[in-house]
């Protein structure tokens, strides 16, 4: 892996820019709409991120089974910056007395610990540490992208015996369909994963979304593409990590979100923490214009991820869910 990029303070706009041999963007490490503000490929000038909800790679919701603790956009918290390194801690908050359960009263007592970090030539790698000062079943840290509407969405889903050719992961891009009309997609490592989206979590708070469980994914990697430019950005974690990840669609109807914020989520963690657990989990957006085609790119990119992360894996093979009704 090359060198990485150092940040560097911009005072016009309050944020830390960076460049890399493919890469130029901004970072904002705080307010409600911390993360990337900007993150653009130089050699199409394409940039990724939406220009209107210009905040990706953002923590957003915390959640527990049938339980939402709050959005962590709303946490006091810290910074450093460390040349390619900005770090950013959240506090534990504790409003037990409180008999509120919504969008913006937050009580999720864990101190986060992110770290974001810049990378020759063209990659962004997060790190979130979980330091758990409570008991919380299946844990949740639900992670935010919102990128440029001329992109279209893409999910790296598992094999059917029902497709040509059978059995086989495939990159698919959704495309609004009267089933799942205003819901967002969620696709997740298996049925237990997959139950975590629909245990009540979200029902508290937020009408405006139905999560609807999908095909498993074959590994936890979400890409935008750009069919003019052939660029790709996309978003992996390791399976152990990220239990779902949530796609929106393709959709012509301005007023629908999933048009209009284009988003895509990644849901971190899902195990069941005592107090005294600490758990970390990583994930890596790659941008790069896709030369042969997004499985060759993507499929490179995450055995790369795998190598440096966590050495020994055995190959990517291992970590791919081959059909969705067999087992790993």
């Amino acid at each position: 892996m090359g060198k990485s990029s150092d940040f560097y303070y911009n005072s016009n706009t309050e944020n830390w820019d960076f460049e890399t041999a493919n890469l130029k963007g901004s970072f904002q490490p705080e307010g409600e709409k911390n993360g990337l503000k900007s993150l653009i490929h130089k050699s199409t000038g394409v940039d990724v991120v939406h220009s209107k909800y210009n905040w990706s790679l953002n923590l957003f919701m915390l959640f527990s089974n049938n339980l939402c603790m709050g959005q962590a956009r709303l946490i006091d918290r810290t910074f450093q910056v460390e040349r390619d390194k900005i770090s950013i801690s959240y506090s534990p908050v504790d409003n037990s007395s409180s008999q509120d359960s919504n969008l913006f009263t937050v009580n999720h007592k864990v101190a986060l610990n992110v770290i974001y970090q810049f990378k020759e030539p063209n990659i962004v790698d997060i790190e979130i540490t979980a330091d758990f000062k409570w008991p919380y079943p299946g844990y949740e840290v639900f992670l935010s992208n919102y990128f440029n509407p001329a992109m279209s969405p893409f999910v790296y889903v598992s094999g059917s015996p029902f497709d040509e050719p059978p059995d086989q992961p495939k990159w698919i891009s959704p495309d609004s369909n009267d089933v799942f009309l205003g819901t967002g997609l969620v696709f997740s490592r298996d049925q237990h994963a997959a139950k975590k989206s629909i245990d009540g979590r979200w029902d508290r708070i937020w009408g405006l979304y139905q999560w609807n469980p999908q095909r498993y994914y074959a590994l936890p990697m979400i890409a935008q593409v750009d069919i003019k430019h052939n660029l790709a950005a996309i978003i992996m974690s390791h399976p152990t990590d990220c239990f779902s990840v949530t796609s929106g669609y393709s959709s012509l109807n301005p007023k629908d979100p999933f048009s209009d914020q284009n988003p895509m989520y990644m849901s971190f963690f899902g195990d069941d923490m005592l107090p005294g657990d600490v758990k970390t989990v990583k994930a890596r957006m790659v941008v790069d214009t896709i030369n042969t085609s997004l499985d060759d790119l993507s499929t490179g990119a995450y055995k790369d991820f795998l190598d440096e992360y966590y050495p020994g894996h055995g190959g990517i093979d291992r970590y791919i869910r081959s059909t969705t009704l067999g087992k790993k």
